[in-house]
Protein backbone atom coordinates (compact mmCIF):
# COMPACT_ATOMS: atom_id res chain seq x y z
CA UNK A 1 0.00 0.00 0.00
CA UNK A 2 2.76 2.46 0.92
CA UNK A 3 4.71 1.59 -2.22
CA UNK A 4 1.67 2.29 -4.41
CA UNK A 5 1.07 5.60 -2.65
CA UNK A 6 4.73 6.50 -3.15
CA UNK A 7 4.49 5.72 -6.85
CA UNK A 8 1.20 7.61 -7.24
CA UNK A 9 2.82 10.63 -5.60
CA UNK A 10 6.39 10.34 -6.91
CA UNK A 11 5.88 9.68 -10.60
CA UNK A 12 3.53 12.65 -11.24
CA UNK A 13 5.89 14.92 -9.26
CA UNK A 14 8.87 13.76 -11.29
CA UNK A 15 6.99 14.30 -14.55
CA UNK A 16 5.75 17.71 -13.37
CA UNK A 17 9.29 18.77 -12.48
CA UNK A 18 10.61 17.69 -15.88
CA UNK A 19 7.82 19.58 -17.67
CA UNK A 20 8.32 22.64 -15.49
CA UNK A 21 12.08 22.82 -15.92
CA UNK A 22 12.28 21.90 -19.62
CA UNK A 23 9.10 23.40 -21.07
CA UNK A 24 7.30 25.85 -18.82
CA UNK A 25 10.41 27.74 -17.74
CA UNK A 26 11.27 28.45 -21.39
CA UNK A 27 7.90 29.87 -22.44
CA UNK A 28 8.87 33.42 -21.53
CA UNK A 29 5.51 34.27 -20.00
CA UNK A 30 5.24 37.55 -18.09
CA UNK A 31 5.70 37.31 -14.33
CA UNK A 32 6.34 33.93 -12.79
CA UNK A 33 7.00 30.59 -14.41
CA UNK A 34 3.88 28.41 -14.16
CA UNK A 35 4.44 26.25 -11.07
CA UNK A 36 3.23 22.82 -12.12
CA UNK A 37 4.85 21.26 -9.05
CA UNK A 38 2.70 23.26 -6.63
CA UNK A 39 -0.41 22.43 -8.66
CA UNK A 40 0.52 18.74 -8.48
CA UNK A 41 1.18 18.94 -4.72
CA UNK A 42 -2.23 20.51 -4.15
CA UNK A 43 -3.85 17.90 -6.41
CA UNK A 44 -2.25 15.14 -4.31
CA UNK A 45 -3.41 16.81 -1.11
CA UNK A 46 -6.97 17.16 -2.42
CA UNK A 47 -7.10 13.54 -3.56
CA UNK A 48 -5.29 11.85 -0.67
CA UNK A 49 -5.30 14.13 2.36
CA UNK A 50 -2.95 16.31 4.41
CA UNK A 51 -0.29 13.72 5.29
CA UNK A 52 0.25 12.63 1.70
CA UNK A 53 0.00 16.30 0.63
CA UNK A 54 2.76 17.22 3.07
CA UNK A 55 4.91 14.33 1.83
CA UNK A 56 4.30 15.38 -1.78
CA UNK A 57 5.16 18.98 -0.88
CA UNK A 58 8.43 18.03 0.77
CA UNK A 59 9.38 15.80 -2.16
CA UNK A 60 8.43 18.44 -4.74
CA UNK A 61 10.39 21.09 -2.85
CA UNK A 62 13.43 18.87 -2.70
CA UNK A 63 13.18 18.17 -6.43
CA UNK A 64 12.91 21.84 -7.35
CA UNK A 65 15.63 22.83 -4.87
CA UNK A 66 18.18 20.69 -6.71
CA UNK A 67 16.93 21.36 -10.25
CA UNK A 68 19.38 23.32 -12.41
CA UNK A 69 17.89 26.82 -12.54
CA UNK A 70 17.33 26.91 -8.76
CA UNK A 71 18.92 29.87 -7.04
CA UNK A 72 17.38 29.59 -3.59
CA UNK A 73 18.82 28.09 -0.42
CA UNK A 74 18.37 24.30 -0.48
CA UNK A 75 15.42 23.37 1.71
CA UNK A 76 13.40 26.58 1.40
CA UNK A 77 11.05 25.19 -1.23
CA UNK A 78 10.74 21.92 0.71
CA UNK A 79 9.51 23.77 3.79
CA UNK A 80 7.14 26.03 1.88
CA UNK A 81 5.70 23.25 -0.30
CA UNK A 82 5.32 20.92 2.70
CA UNK A 83 3.20 23.54 4.45
CA UNK A 84 1.13 24.14 1.32
CA UNK A 85 0.50 20.42 0.81
CA UNK A 86 -0.58 19.92 4.42
CA UNK A 87 -2.83 22.98 4.57
CA UNK A 88 -4.47 22.26 1.19
CA UNK A 89 -5.28 18.71 2.26
CA UNK A 90 -6.47 19.77 5.71
CA UNK A 91 -8.79 22.68 4.93
CA UNK A 92 -10.85 21.14 2.15
CA UNK A 93 -14.06 19.45 3.17
CA UNK A 94 -14.91 16.95 0.45
CA UNK A 95 -18.63 17.62 0.85
CA UNK A 96 -18.06 21.22 -0.27
CA UNK A 97 -15.83 20.54 -3.28
CA UNK A 98 -16.66 22.47 -6.41
CA UNK A 99 -14.66 23.08 -9.54
CA UNK A 100 -14.45 26.80 -8.79
CA UNK A 101 -13.35 26.06 -5.23
CA UNK A 102 -10.56 23.77 -6.41
CA UNK A 103 -9.34 26.37 -8.90
CA UNK A 104 -9.30 29.01 -6.16
CA UNK A 105 -7.40 26.72 -3.77
CA UNK A 106 -4.78 25.90 -6.39
CA UNK A 107 -4.40 29.55 -7.37
CA UNK A 108 -4.03 30.65 -3.74
CA UNK A 109 -1.55 27.85 -3.11
CA UNK A 110 0.61 28.95 -6.05
CA UNK A 111 0.52 32.53 -4.79
CA UNK A 112 1.42 31.33 -1.28
CA UNK A 113 4.36 29.36 -2.68
CA UNK A 114 5.78 32.43 -4.44
CA UNK A 115 5.22 34.74 -1.49
CA UNK A 116 6.35 32.17 1.08
CA UNK A 117 9.56 31.47 -0.78
CA UNK A 118 10.29 35.20 -1.03
CA UNK A 119 9.63 35.70 2.69
CA UNK A 120 11.76 32.75 3.81
CA UNK A 121 14.57 33.75 1.44
CA UNK A 122 14.48 37.28 2.86
CA UNK A 123 14.57 36.00 6.42
CA UNK A 124 17.61 33.91 5.52
CA UNK A 125 19.29 37.01 4.08
CA UNK A 126 19.16 36.15 0.40
CA UNK A 127 19.91 39.16 -1.81
CA UNK A 128 18.00 37.66 -4.76
CA UNK A 129 14.52 38.76 -3.57
CA UNK A 130 13.41 41.88 -5.41
CA UNK A 131 10.38 43.10 -3.48
CA UNK A 132 9.32 45.39 -6.34
CA UNK A 133 8.61 42.35 -8.51
CA UNK A 134 7.07 40.09 -5.82
CA UNK A 135 3.45 41.33 -6.34
CA UNK A 136 3.57 40.66 -10.10
CA UNK A 137 5.18 37.26 -9.59
CA UNK A 138 2.66 36.31 -6.90
CA UNK A 139 -0.37 37.34 -8.98
CA UNK A 140 0.89 35.73 -12.17
CA UNK A 141 1.73 32.55 -10.28
CA UNK A 142 -1.83 32.42 -8.94
CA UNK A 143 -3.24 32.95 -12.43
CA UNK A 144 -1.07 30.27 -14.03
CA UNK A 145 -1.89 27.83 -11.24
CA UNK A 146 -5.61 28.47 -11.69
CA UNK A 147 -5.24 27.80 -15.42
CA UNK A 148 -3.40 24.51 -14.83
CA UNK A 149 -5.76 23.28 -12.09
CA UNK A 150 -8.63 21.98 -14.29
CA UNK A 151 -6.23 19.57 -16.01
CA UNK A 152 -4.08 18.42 -13.09
CA UNK A 153 -6.56 18.03 -10.20
CA UNK A 154 -9.00 15.68 -11.99
CA UNK A 155 -6.10 13.67 -13.42
CA UNK A 156 -4.59 13.20 -9.96
CA UNK A 157 -7.95 12.09 -8.55
CA UNK A 158 -8.39 9.63 -11.42
CA UNK A 159 -4.87 8.27 -10.95
CA UNK A 160 -5.41 7.86 -7.21
CA UNK A 161 -8.73 6.13 -7.77
CA UNK A 162 -7.14 3.66 -10.19
CA UNK A 163 -3.85 2.93 -8.42
CA UNK A 164 -4.38 3.66 -4.72
CA UNK A 165 -8.13 3.66 -4.00
CA UNK A 166 -7.59 2.92 -0.32
CA UNK A 167 -6.39 6.50 0.32
CA UNK A 168 -8.87 8.35 -1.89
CA UNK A 169 -10.84 10.83 0.16
CA UNK A 170 -14.53 10.30 -0.45
CA UNK A 171 -17.16 12.91 0.31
Amino acid sequence: MIVRQGLVIGIPLLLASIIQVTLLSRLGLPGATPDLLVVTVVAVALAMGPVQGAFAGFLAGAIIDVSPPSDTVVGVNSIVYLAIGFVAGYIVDNRDRTVFGMIVIVGLSCAAASLGTAIVDSILGSPRVLWDSVPLITLSSALYGALLAPAVVPFMEWLTKKLAPEVLLEG
